[in-house]
């Protein structure tokens, strides 16, 4: 029986749009069903996809949301669902809003022996959030109103107090499905963080923007990664910087999944569809350009000889 993993990757509005276009082209050139995935890691923007594919929308019915397209009868009663309006700029009133959320986070990383991770430091120097993502967990409850799914669905998260990551699903944490994600989309600066067991979390994109490592050692035959923050061509280039340092990560962790003899397909945008979006991952335009977008690219992708090898494997997933 064949194993596969997909991982959903941050990046806001426009990475919801992506992994959409990613997974309609999936299971049109496939035939796969990302529903079925044996273990689904959600981060961020990835967590809100992996909960709403575990409800049971499907991939045909993602892509139609951003395209204006009929969702299937299944998919439009789970749409139906979710009532609470999507709010990202209700602000709080928080004390202690303007000072760093926790500056000792900079010294760790500073003394810290393993690989230098920047996002965390700087994660603890912002302000606390002090916008309200409460609207992100009532809308996850809304479309998934068990606890948890049953499938392994693994929600990443960074705890500010430690800046260390916390994986939801997997680690001894009691939280309910929409707490997680709103924790996971809770970016640093913006949203406030989310208490959860004793723990002040914030966006699992601090530490990773795909945490594709945490399925190294699951023995899988497969992982599939839909990527938002990191570019096509080779794995590790970018368009910026912060896109270098995302490319470079996520490199690293294909490498460490590919040494335990796991194939890897990598889904991403081109320099091209980067250079159209807004700079600003919070913006609602252009979602339509950036799906469609997505799927043509991960069609091609999927067509070129490099894929082969995981293309036969999603095809005995589906024989």
């Amino acid at each position: 029986m064949t194993t596969v993993g997909l991982i959903l990757g941050a990046g806001g509005l426009h990475a919801v749009a992506q992994h959409a276009g990613v997974l309609a082209a999936l299971a049109e050139a496939t035939g796969w069903d990302p529903r079925t995935a044996d273990v689904l890691v959600g981060t961020s923007a990835g967590a809100t996809t992996a909960a709403r594919l575990r409800a049971g929308l499907s991939a045909e019915d993602h892509r139609a949301h951003y395209v204006g397209g009929t969702l299937s009868a299944g998919g439009q009663v789970l749409v139906d669902r979710v009532t609470t309006r999507l709010e990202m700029d209700l602000p709080l009133d928080l004390p202690g809003r303007r000072l760093p959320a926790n500056p000792w986070l900079v010294l760790r990383e500073l003394f810290s022996t393993g690989r230098p991770r920047p996002v965390v430091p700087l994660a603890g120097l912002l302000p606390v959030g002090s916008h309200d993502g409460s609207s992100m967990g009532d809308r996850t409850r809304e479309i998934h109103p068990e606890k948890w799914p049953e499938k392994p669905t693994w929600i990443c998260a960074v705890d500010l107090g430690t800046g260390d990551r916390v994986v939801l699903g997997r680690d001894d944490i009691d939280v309910d499905l929409g707490s997680a994600v709103q924790a996971s989309t809770a970016v640093p600066g913006w949203f406030a963080p989310v208490e959860v067991d004793g723990k002040r979390l914030v966006d699992g994109g601090v530490h990773s923007t795909t945490n594709a490592d945490l399925v190294a050692t699951l023995g899988l035959d497969l992982v599939v990664v839909s990527s938002s923050k990191t570019v096509g061509g080779t794995i590790g280039s970018g368009v910026g910087i912060a896109g270098a340092w995302h490319g470079r990560s996520l490199r690293r962790e294909v490498e460490a999944i590919r040494r335990r003899g796991t194939t890897v397909l990598v889904l991403q945008p081109t320099a091209t569809e980067m250079a159209g979006r807004s700079g600003d991952d919070r913006s609602g335009e252009q979602l339509r350009e950036v799906c469609e977008a997505a799927r043509v690219s991960a069609l091609a992708r999927l067509s070129h000889p490099e894929a082969e090898g995981a293309r036969r494997l999603l095809d005995s997933v589906t024989a």
